[in-house]
């Protein structure tokens, strides 16, 4: 209603618009930060969630807690509706990747907070992206000063998103997709993880210990894993057409660690890597992959698409995985994943 009926005063009163957004302006600055924190997740769930609920209260700000998508979404708006500008997410990959998705299908210009992703999950990607190895306390005690002192902007950087879009289906937005094998080993790996109990399934090794399993059923021929028959166009970028072992895109720069499987060939907003089954030499060629050190031989002609593009359009695939969160696709019709809207991050 307010903002119907701003265009009017203006009318009535010329220069009355900058005054009002000033207005707006100041409001969002003077409302305290804003804690979601999903106490179901990974690390949450093991106490984290109680200390830093604590911790938040302490310094003033408020805390959110959700316990499914429809919590989630209503945090999410009523944060839009009051422009809280700094929110802060305890929580795992697919609990940002659900904020990340509202965020994004927003109409273009529409206004969105800045987030800050502490580590609340079981692998967490996105915040060991955007602020790597810091734990969730001392990042989240260093977010609500920054908010104190005023200097939350000076560690703000925009990040874009993923959009995966096969119609019917509604667009989905993230940060990174893994398809192919890596897809199933995702899919089998949360299997696991249901399928029992005991440390090996449930605890902080229960990942290592279902790709162990994985290798050890691989070695002995009975992984069950296929790959997928796929038609890969990435524009400038390349395009091949085969049996594909391995498919990755993302919009994450992975500034710390080894592991950062893109060539630095091309631009466009968002990372692709794809690897044939047959591409020649791959075993031997895995240490460069895996680290982004691609060689010249490392191309289309060899199996290996890879580097920068703004879109590509995959056909034959049956489903992928955003963000850690399985879906599937109908193979018979192409899926694309392209560079979505740029949102902001806090980035220790």
């Amino acid at each position: 209603m307010a903002a119907a009926v701003r265009p009017i005063l203006n009318a009535e009163v010329p220069g009355l618009m900058p005054v009002l957004e000033s207005l707006d302006a100041l409001a969002t600055v003077s409302m305290p930060p804003c804690l979601i924190v999903n106490p179901l997740s990974f690390r949450a769930s093991r106490g984290l969630a109680e200390q830093a609920q604590a911790l938040a209260k302490a310094q003033g700000a408020e805390v959110v807690v959700v316990d499914g998508p429809a919590s989630l979404t209503a945090a999410v708006d009523a944060i839009l509706a009051r422009r809280q500008r700094h929110v802060m997410v305890l929580a795992g990959d697919g609990t940002v990747r659900a904020v990340i998705d509202q965020l994004a299908s927003l109409p273009t210009g529409a206004w969105t907070p800045d987030l800050l992703v502490l580590p609340g999950g079981r692998t967490n990607l996105t915040a060991a992206d955007l602020t790597p190895g810091i734990d969730a306390m001392r990042l989240l005690e260093r977010g609500l000063a920054a908010v104190a002192d005023k200097r939350w902007d000076a560690a703000v950087v925009e990040r874009a998103t993923l959009c995966i879009e096969q119609g019917p289906a509604p667009a989905r937005r993230g940060l990174w997709v893994g398809a192919a094998l890596i897809d199933g080993v995702i899919r089998r790996t949360h299997a696991h993880r249901i399928g029992g109990d005991g440390a090996l399934r449930t605890g902080h090794l229960s990942t290592l210990s279902s790709l162990l399993r994985l290798v050890w059923l691989a070695l002995r021929g009975r992984s069950g894993l296929s790959c997928p028959e796929l038609r890969i166009d990435a524009g400038p970028l390349g395009r091949f057409e085969g049996k594909v072992n391995l498919l990755l895109a993302t919009t994450l720069q992975h500034r710390q660690g080894l592991f950062d499987p893109y060539a630095t060939r091309a631009d466009g907003g968002m990372r692709l890597t794809a690897v044939s089954r047959h591409a020649s030499r791959f075993y031997r060629s895995l240490p460069r992959l895996l680290t982004g050190r691609f060689s010249r031989a490392m191309d289309t002609a060899h199996g290996f698409l890879s580097g920068g593009c703004a879109q590509v359009e995959i056909t034959g695939l049956g489903g992928y995985s955003l963000d850690g969160e399985a879906y599937d696709t109908d193979p018979a019709r192409p899926v694309v994943i392209r560079r979505g809207p740029s949102l902001r991050f806090f980035a220790a």
